[in-house]
């Protein structure tokens, strides 16, 4: 049976007004027993301690609640949410975060953690720059293969934190398309939630949808600072979507917003749709030799179909037609070079991008 979850607005937190804001933090999680431990032991010690961990479990079939049941037994931050039904994820993602009750939120994905002083940093942040709805920041990536651990720090975006607004939001999308934020490093405040509204269930990439929806209403901060370690494994949310639908839907989301925001101003939105569309394809035609070299055939075959995918207008629910005889022509050819080149190197090994 599903837990109640009542007006967030009507069950929030009160501070003292010269206390700084409580901070909630939101773990959606499935089948994660062996993980979602460390995800919430990452929110307790935190320099900046939250007020509460939630924690909402999709109908987890493995021992996902008893592990999380034994750690609220031992800190009562740490609050149980149990679906009885699997929502398949995203309706999960909107109950984690509809239960908090702090005046900021933070989202950690089951299999991240977060890094030391990440809450900290971004609360302290938000309160000096009142102007800013949320904050994001770089992660460092835990590659897991076979029992060892590789460590690798993504490159930070820039030395100093950067403010994404309305004006320059479509430039920064078109620079860091395939990897615009990382879910698990946002801290926001509650307005942000209650103003963009949940995730949208109908994306599996429903999380940038929602980052592209609330940067439209709400200047986003970009800290220059590794927040999370994000473990990349065989069961990650990217691996389970598959690389032609985010490639698809990025082109959808992007799409939307631009008609969103440029809805009447036709000429600039023919530029941006324009520079958005060249751009992006001129990235994945250089993923596809990447993908090419390193044997990874879905993933240089999902590109090349996206170079010529055309997104459905906004206004229209006409089904994409099926891919032309040359795209799929292409897509043999790609998968027989990706395999041979699999077999040259003893097979593909993982990757650390979800596109």
């Amino acid at each position: 049976m599903n837990t109640p979850v009542t007006n967030p607005a009507k069950n929030m937190l009160l501070t003292n007004m010269d206390s700084p804001p409580a901070i909630s933090v939101a773990i959606p999680t499935f089948n994660r027993a062996a993980m979602v431990g460390r995800a919430v032991q990452s929110a307790l010690t935190q320099s900046r301690p939250p007020v509460e961990v939630i924690v909402s479990d999709d109908a987890s079939s493995d021992d996902t609640l008893h592990v999380v049941a034994r750690m609220a037994s031992v800190d009562g931050r740490v609050k149980l949410l149990r679906q009885e039904n699997n929502s398949g994820g995203v309706g999960n993602w909107n109950r984690a975060i509809e239960a908090t009750r702090g005046q900021l939120i933070a989202w950690c994905s089951d299999d991240d953690g977060y890094r030391a002083g990440h809450l900290d940093a971004s609360a302290a942040y938000l309160a000096a720059h009142p102007e800013v709805g949320l904050v994001h920041s770089g992660f460092v990536d835990w590659l897991e293969e076979e029992g060892s651990l590789t460590v690798a720090y993504r490159p930070l975006r820039a030395r100093h934190p950067f403010v994404i607004r309305r004006a320059n939001l479509f430039r920064y999308l078109i620079r860091y398309y395939d990897w615009p934020f990382h879910p698990s490093t946002i801290v926001m405040r509650r307005r942000v939630w209650d103003e963009t509204g949940p995730f949208d269930p109908s994306y599996a990439l429903a999380d940038t949808d929602w980052f592209v929806r609330a940067a439209l209403k709400f200047p986003v901060a970009m800290l220059a600072r590794y927040g999370v370690n994000n473990r990349r494994h065989a069961g990650n949310w990217s691996n389970r979507v598959g690389s032609a639908r985010m490639q698809e839907e990025i082109f959808e989301i992007v799409d939307k917003a631009l008609h969103g925001a440029y809805g009447a101003q036709r000429v600039q939105r023919l530029w941006w749709k324009s520079v958005w569309r060249t751009t992006v394809r001129l990235h994945l035609l250089l993923t596809i030799r990447a993908r090419l070299r390193t044997g990874h055939a879905d993933a240089a075959c999902a590109a090349w179909r996206a170079i010529f995918f055309k997104p459905a207008k906004p206004e229209s629910a006409t089904a994409a037609p099926a891919p032309p005889w040359y795209v799929r022509a292409g897509e043999a050819w790609l998968r027989r070079k990706a395999e041979r080149n699999a077999g040259i190197l003893g097979g593909a090994g993982p990757s650390v991008s979800p596109l």
